[in-house]
C-alpha cells in the first residue's frame, strides 16, 4: 500500500494509533507524510511534533541511516505532480511483516515467526533520545555518544546559558555574530548529520550544488542549503529559511549541510581550520619522521648484525695464553686463510712439499708470499665433520695453545676443504724422536723427555 497522499484528489494514507493495546478506537498519535516544504514523515501527539524522519535523499529518509538494501523488503519514495508517498514491497511472499504505530507513539516494524507463532520486532523508527523532536532546540546538535548530548553548532552559543548548564536545551542556540546580509558572508559545511526540519524549505531537483549555494547567498532569508539527492555524487537543491531545528549527528550515512555564517565567523573558522590543518600536518610530519628514524635504525641494526656475522665467518676468535712474565690472557683473532694463497704456498699441494700423513689427512709445508714458513694440515674430504664442528674444533685448539706447543696460525674453509695452518717446526716432529730413538744420543733423549713433559 501507499503511505502518503494524492495531491490532486486530497486522498491521504497515514497511520493512527489505537487508544490502548486493548482499545482499537483512535488514539492520540498520528504518523503521516507532511507536504510542507520538502516532504518528510512526521509523528505527532495531538498537534505537537514528537518525531520526524527527515527528507528523502534518494537512498533513504535523512533520519534513518540504518535503512539500506536488505533481504526482507525493498522500498521506494515517489514524488511527482500528482502523488507523494512511501511504499515497500516484500522480496519473499512467504514473509509477513507490518508497520505499526503503537498506542504509546512508537513507529515499529514487526515480522511474523511461524515457529513461535508470534510477532518479533524487526526495527523501530525511534532509536534513542536524539530522535526526540528538537531536543537541542534551534541550531543545537544532538550526538547520543556525547555527554551532554546537546551542543551548539560552531558559531552559535546557548540562548540562555543558565538553562543550558541546567540541561534544559529546549531554547536552543543563537548566532555569535548575527547575519546582516553584507558581502563576505559564506557557508560552513557540516558532515554526517540528519538534515534540519524541512517544513520551511524550498527545493529544486534539477539544480547543481553550486547553483544552490549561489541562490542561497543571494537571498538574505536563506540560512542553509544541501543536495536534495545524494546519489551519484549529489544533485538537486534544498534551501532552508528561518531557524535550523532538529539536527543530530550520525556515525554513518549522514549528509552534508552548508550553514550560512557571518564574514567574521568565517575568518574564525578559517583560522581554526588552518590551525587544525597545521596541527594535523605537524602530527603527520612527526609521525613520518619517527617512522623514518625507526626504519633507519632497523636498517643500521640489520647492517651491523650482517657485518658482524660476515666478520665472524671470516675470522675465528680464540684466546691465546702467552707472555713470558705474567702468563696473561689476550684476546686475539684467528685469520681465515684464502685457498688461493695456500695453493700458491704449497705449489698446489705438491707431493714434494708433503711432510707426512696422519689419520685425519696429509700435512704440507708451505711458504707464504711474505716468506713465512707454514705447515698446512689438510683434513680428509672423507671426514663427516661439518662446518660448525670444524669451527668448534678450531676454537678448542686455539684455546689450548701454549708457548711450548706448535702455534696455530689460522684455518681455511672453502667448499669441502677444511685446513689448519700451523707455524712450521724445522726440527721435525715429536714422532721422529720417539720412534727414531735408535738414532738418538743421550742428549737427544733428554730433549725428548723435556718436550714430552711440557706437552
Amino acid at each position: 500500500m501507499k503511505f502518503g497522499r494524492n495531491t490532486v484528489t486530497g486522498l491521504e494514507w497515514y497511520l493512527s494509533s489505537w487508544k490502548s493495546t486493548d482499545d482499537p478506537s483512535k488514539g492520540n498519535f498520528t504518523y503521516r507524510l507532511d507536504p510542507s516544504g520538502f516532504p518528510q514523515l512526521i509523528l505527532r501527539s495531538g498537534s505537537a511534533v514528537t518525531f520526524r524522519s527527515g527528507p528523502w535523499n534518494g537512498l533513504r529518509f535523512s533520519g534513518f541511516p540504518e535503512i539500506r538494501s536488505n533481504p526482507v523488503y525493498k522500498y521506494a519514495f515517489v514524488l511527482n505532480e500528482e502523488e507523494m508517498y512511501y511504499t515497500y514491497e516484500l522480496l519473499n511472499s512467504s514473509v509477513i511483516t507490518r508497520l505499526v504505530l503503537s498506542p504509546n507513539g512508537y513507529v515499529q516494524r514487526f515480522t511474523w515467526i511461524d515457529r513461535t507463532r508470534g510477532w518479533i520486532l524487526y526495527s523501530s523508527a525511534q532509536k534513542d533520545d536524539c530522535d526526540s523532536y528538537a531536543l537541542c532546540g534551534a541550531y543545537g546538535s544532538c550526538n547520543i555518544n556525547h555527554s551532554p548530548k546537546c551542543t551548539c553548532m560552531k558559531g552559535f552559543v546557548p540562548k540562555f546559558p543558565n538553562e543550558w548548564s541546567m540541561v534544559d536545551w529546549s531554547n536552543g542556540c543563537v548566532r555569535s555574530t548575527p547575519l546582516d546580509c553584507h558581502k563576505g558572508e559564506g557557508f560552513v559545511k557540516y558532515s554526517g548529520v540528519k538534515l534540519p526540519d524541512t517544513r520551511n524549505s524550498w527545493f529544486n531537483e534539477s539544480m547543481s550544488l553550486k547553483e544552490c549555494a549561489s541562490m542561497c547567498l543571494g537571498n538574505c532569508s536563506c540560512t542553509a542549503y544541501a543536495n536534495s539527492d545524494i546519489r551519484n555524487g549529489g544533485s538537486g537543491c534544498l534551501l532552508w529559511f528561518g531557524d535550523l531545528i532538529d539536527i543530530r549527528e550520525f556515525a554513518e550515512n549522514g549528509q552534508e549541510l552548508y550553514v550560512r555564517m557571518a564574514a567574521s565567523e568565517l575568518d574564525a573558522f578559517s583560522s581554526s581550520n588552518s590551525s587544525s590543518e597545521k596541527r594535523r600536518k605537524q602530527v603527520i610530519i612527526s609521525s613520518v619522521s619517527i617512522l623514518g628514524v625507526l626504519f633507519l635504525i632497523v636498517i643500521l641494526t640489520l647492517y651491523v648484525v650482517k657485518k658482524k656475522k660476515l666478520k665472524s665467518n671470516g675470522k675465528v676468535k680464540h684466546y691465546l695464553e702467552g707472555g713470558e712474565a705474567n702468563e696473561r690472557h689476550e684476546h686475539l683473532e684467528l685469520p681465515l686463510f684464502d685457498l688461493a694463497a695456500l695453493l700458491s704456498a704449497t705449489n698446489n699441494f705438491s707431493s714434494d712439499n708433503k711432510l707426512g700423513e696422519g689419520g685425519f689427512g696429509p700435512v704440507y709445508k708451505g711458504i707464504l708470499q711474505e716468506g713465512q714458513e707454514i705447515a698446512i694440515k689438510r683434513l680428509s674430504k672423507n671426514s663427516r665433520q661439518g662446518l660448525n664442528e670444524f669451527k668448534n674444533e678450531v676454537e678448542s685448539i686455539a684455546k689450548l695453545q701454549h708457548r711450548n706447543l706448535v702455534k696455530l696460525l689460522g684455518c681455511c674453509i672453502h667448499g669441502n676443504e677444511r685446513m689448519l695452518i700451523y707455524e712450521f717446526m724445522p726440527n721435525k716432529s715429536l714422532d721422529f724422536f720417539i720412534f727414531g730413538l735408535a738414532l738418538l744420543n743421550p742428549n737427544d733423549f733428554y730433549f725428548v723427555f723435556l718436550f714430552s713433559y711440557a706437552c
